[in-house]
C-alpha cells in the first residue's frame, strides 16, 4: 500500500486525524493524489486554516445527489441540527475570530509575541446547563440536550466530558465555516452576537466540581465523610459519583472498607 491510499485508508476508518499525524500530507504532489483518489468515491479532503485535523466530507458532487443529503445519513433530527448551529456560533466562530483578531478573551495585557500562541491555544467552552438555560425552547429539556451532546460527541462534532462541551474536530471541518458565518452575519443572531454578553447568573458548581475543589484542597486522599460534609451531599449520592469518576480514571481510592479515602488522578 503506497502512502497516499494508507492516508485515504486512515480517514477513511477515522474520519479525520490530527495534522502532526499525517506529515506526507504536507508534500504537494501526494496530498493531489490523496484528493484524486477521494474524489473518484464522492469525497473530500477537509482542512482548515482554524483546525488542527483533516478529516473527509462529502464531495461537492456528492452533496448535490438527493440521496447523499448529510444531516439524512448522520440521523440528525431538527432539534440536532439546532444544537450544532448553536455550538458552532458559540465554539467554532469564537475560535475563528481570536485567530484572526489575536485578541483572547482576558489576556488583552499579553506582550504581542505572545498573542498568537494564546490565540492557537484559545478553545471555548459550554456548560450543558447553560445550554438548558438559555435554549431550553430550541432543544427541549435538559435530559433531551444530553441525549444531543452526546449523539454529537459520538459524530465528532463535539467533545468534552460530562457538564463541559468543547468543540471536536468535525465542527470546524464538516461545517462549512464561510457560509455559517455569511448566514449569521444575515439573521438577527449576528446582533445578538456582537453585543456584549450579559453577565449570567451564576450557576452553582456541580458536585462533580466540587469533589473536585475539595480534593484539591488537600495534599493526602480524602475520606468519604469529609467529602460528604465539604460538599453537603448524601453519603451515596457522593459515592455514586466518585465510583464513575474512578471508571473514567479521573479519581483513584486508596485503603479498604472502612479506611477507604480518595484523591484525583493528577
Amino acid at each position: 500500500m503506497d502512502d497516499a491510499a494508507r492516508i485515504c485508508a486512515r480517514l477513511i476508518r477515522d474520519g479525520f486525524a490530527r495534522r502532526e499525524e499525517l506529515p506526507a500530507l504536507g508534500h504537494v504532489e501526494l496530498r493531489r493524489e490523496v484528493e484524486r483518489r477521494l474524489g473518484e468515491v464522492g469525497l473530500s479532503l477537509a482542512t482548515s486554516a482554524y483546525s488542527e485535523h483533516v478529516g473527509l466530507r462529502l464531495s461537492d458532487a456528492a452533496v448535490a445527489e438527493p440521496d447523499f443529503d448529510a444531516a439524512t445519513n448522520l440521523g440528525l433530527r431538527a432539534d440536532a441540527l439546532a444544537l450544532l448551529a448553536i455550538a458552532w456560533t458559540r465554539l467554532a466562530l469564537p475560535k475563528r475570530t481570536v485567530r484572526d483578531t489575536r485578541k483572547t478573551p482576558g489576556q488583552a495585557m499579553l506582550l504581542p509575541e505572545d498573542r498568537t500562541d494564546a490565540a492557537r491555544r484559545f478553545a471555548p467552552t459550554l456548560r450543558i446547563g447553560t445550554l438548558a438555560r438559555e435554549f431550553r425552547k430550541a432543544l427541549g429539556s435538559r435530559s433531551n440536550i444530553q441525549r444531543l451532546v452526546s449523539q454529537l460527541r459520538r459524530l465528532g462534532f463535539l467533545a468534552g466530558r460530562g457538564e463541559t462541551v468543547e468543540a471536536g474536530p468535525l465542527l470546524e471541518l464538516a461545517v462549512d465555516g464561510e457560509r455559517m458565518t455569511a448566514w449569521i452575519r444575515r439573521e438577527v443572531l449576528a446582533r445578538l452576537l456582537a453585543e456584549p454578553e450579559a453577565p449570567a447568573e451564576a450557576e452553582p458548581p456541580s458536585l462533580e466540581d466540587q469533589l473536585f475543589a475539595v480534593l484539591g484542597r488537600f495534599t493526602e486522599p480524602v475520606p468519604i465523610r469529609r467529602l460528604s460534609d465539604e460538599t453537603g451531599k448524601p453519603r451515596e449520592q457522593v459515592l455514586r459519583l466518585l465510583k464513575s469518576l474512578e471508571r473514567d480514571g479521573r479519581v483513584r481510592r486508596v485503603g479498604e472498607r472502612a479506611q477507604t479515602c480518595w484523591e484525583a488522578v493528577r
